[in-house]
Parts: structure tokens; sequence; C-alpha cells
């Protein structure tokens, strides 16, 4: 049984690559009671939840953009719930730069459909290396959420 965390807060993140109103529906519903369980699993309180529809770019998602900005301006969530790896981002870029806004606000980010993992030492050791590398190759800062992309999921 997975360590619990009374009292510590979490935001839930939910998406659907597709906006069919009947299949979004039912594919979020899944998603939120799988996160909500884990959640409970945790013993853990949700502020709330997140939802993207549609396909779009990773960095110009709206709720995956207001969920960032939200846990930047609050120091009191310690995760964000994903039913998935897929549900956050696809790429293997934008995935790293989701886990490293998550992580340099304070959170950790925690995938529902997999067994709990704590985060360790080395796994906040690989997401500030990942950060510094994505710089380093661009030689700038990364775009900030809601700018779009090039690439879409």
């Amino acid at each position: 049984m997975p360590e619990t965390y009374n009292h510590i807060k979490a935001f839930i993140y939910l998406r659907v690559a597709r906006d069919d109103h009947r299949y979004a529906g039912r594919a979020l519903a899944a998603q939120n009671r799988v996160c909500e369980h884990r959640a409970n699993e945790l013993g853990l309180t949700v502020l709330g939840a997140y939802i993207d529809r549609g396909s779009s770019s990773t960095m110009s998602r709206p709720g995956l953009t207001a969920l960032l900005g939200e846990l930047g301006r609050r120091d009191d969530l310690a995760f964000v719930i994903a039913y998935d790896h897929r549900q956050v981002a696809i790429r293997a870029e934008d995935y790293s730069r989701v886990v490293w806004a998550v992580g340099k606000a304070g959170a950790q980010l925690e995938i529902a459909s997999l067994p709990h993992r704590e985060a360790t030492a080395v796994d906040a050791q690989l997401i500030g290396r990942i950060g510094s590398v994505q710089l380093a190759e661009t030689g700038a800062k990364p775009p900030p959420f809601g700018e779009p992309d090039d690439d879409q999921d």
C-alpha cells in the first residue's frame, strides 16, 4: 500500500485528443475515476481538474497552461495527477518540459494508471538535468506555456 499524504493537495489533469463529445465525455469520466482513486489511495485532497479536449500541441493546451500557471502561483500543491503519460505529452521533449515545470513548482507528477512510486533524489536531479540540457541545446529559455509550437500531438 502506498504511503498516504494526509491534507496534501493535488490537481488532476485530464485530456482527450478527440473532441467528439460523446466519446470525450466517457473517456474523461473514466480518466477522472482512475485519478480520483489514486488520490484517495494516497490520501490527497483534490482541489480541481484541468481538462483539454482536441488535438493541439502540448505547449498550447489551455487546460495544461492554466494548471501550470496555477501551480506556479501556489505553494500548497504537491501533486499533479494524470491518467497516463500520453495525456501529458507524446513527444519526449514536451513531456520533459511539463515534468520540469511541475517539479520546479515543488510538486510531482503522479501517473494514475501505473503503480505509485516515490520520487527519489535521483529523479529530481534527472528532471533538473533534462531542463538544463534543453536550455543548453536551444541556447534560450523554453517557450512559455501557451505559445504554439510547430509540432502537434
